[in-house]
């Protein structure tokens, strides 16, 4: 066999296997769509049948007659706008100051090298060793000692710590794969060391904040256990406790109002990744330029 024909069959086999994984990729993207997509498209579907239409059998896949008088008829058992302000309030609160905190720390244990710099990293990697079940109770003595039990401000505080690590972790990565030599030349040319920080490192590392305020705010958005620990008082749920109420609200469950208002629940998180989605993949292919 000539080296003509050998190259030519190892080139063969190359394209084989390359085809073949490309193929891989796409159908286990196609199962995952498909797994995320149908039980969101039944959500919307289910919220804008009639109870008739829902107990029929077989199931209709497509509401023969969609109606929105679900969503109107929710709104009407609840507080629900409320329990929506309360969610953004405490979603949006925690976002900011968890990166306010986050964004710096990561920045100077990325960049900076001084005395304790790894044990407090290693500090921060560990609050994601510690499952949030067992902050839970201790949390809720300390915060009862200081008033915060009950209060908006006291859940975006629970949210901030238990938050805090990742975003780190998160940022520390980001930084680290920053590249050197914008940042030496404003060094050079005299610029102070926080102007360097917010004219130079910050607008670099907007898909990497991007992507932790998205993870922190969908976080905080969907949180059940500590909202409902925390808040005690129903003007002051979040939504996913407003839910959870609502279903014991007549004794029954009412499956098109409760999708109804589960979607409208499920809205900003869509609108939020069709608006950032694309800083959002910059931030997590950034986490491994190196």
């Amino acid at each position: 066999m000539s080296v003509v024909t050998r190259v030519r069959s190892v080139v063969s086999r190359d394209e084989e296997t390359s085809l073949i994984t490309q193929i891989g990729t796409i159908a286990a993207l196609l199962v995952a769509t498909f797994l995320v997509a149908v039980p969101l498209y039944w959500m919307v579907a289910t919220s804008l049948k009639t109870a008739v239409q829902i107990g029929a059998f077989p199931p209709h896949l497509v509401p023969p007659t969609p109606t929105i008088s679900p969503y109107f008829e929710a709104l009407e058992t609840g507080p629900w706008v409320q329990w929506f302000i309360n969610t953004v309030i405490i979603s949006l609160g925690s976002t900011v100051f968890v990166l306010a905190i986050a964004t710096p720390a990561a920045y100077v244990l990325a960049r900076r090298d001084f005395p304790g710099s790894n044990p407090i990293y290693i500090l921060f990697i560990g609050i994601l060793m510690i499952p949030a079940q067992i902050l839970l109770i201790p949390m809720y003595t300390l915060f009862s000692r200081y008033g915060l039990i009950n209060t908006r401000i006291g859940l975006i505080i629970a949210y901030s710590a238990f938050f805090l690590g990742f975003c780190v972790f998160l940022l520390h990565s980001f930084f680290t794969n920053l590249p050197d030599n914008v940042e030496d030349a404003a060094h050079i040319g005299g610029v102070p060391e926080w102007r360097t920080f917010l004219r130079v490192i910050l607008p670099m590392a907007k898909p990497g904040i991007a992507t932790a305020a998205i993870f922190v705010f969908v976080f905080t958005w969907n949180e059940f256990l500590f909202a409902l620990t925390f808040l005690q008082e129903e003007e002051l749920y979040t939504i996913s406790v407003g839910l959870q109420q609502f279903q014991g609200l007549r004794g029954t469950i009412v499956y098109n109002q409760l999708f109804a208002m589960s979607t409208l629940a499920t809205l900003p998180i869509v609108i939020l990744f069709a608006i950032f989605s694309e800083q959002f993949i910059k931030g997590m292919a950034g986490l491994n330029l190196k």
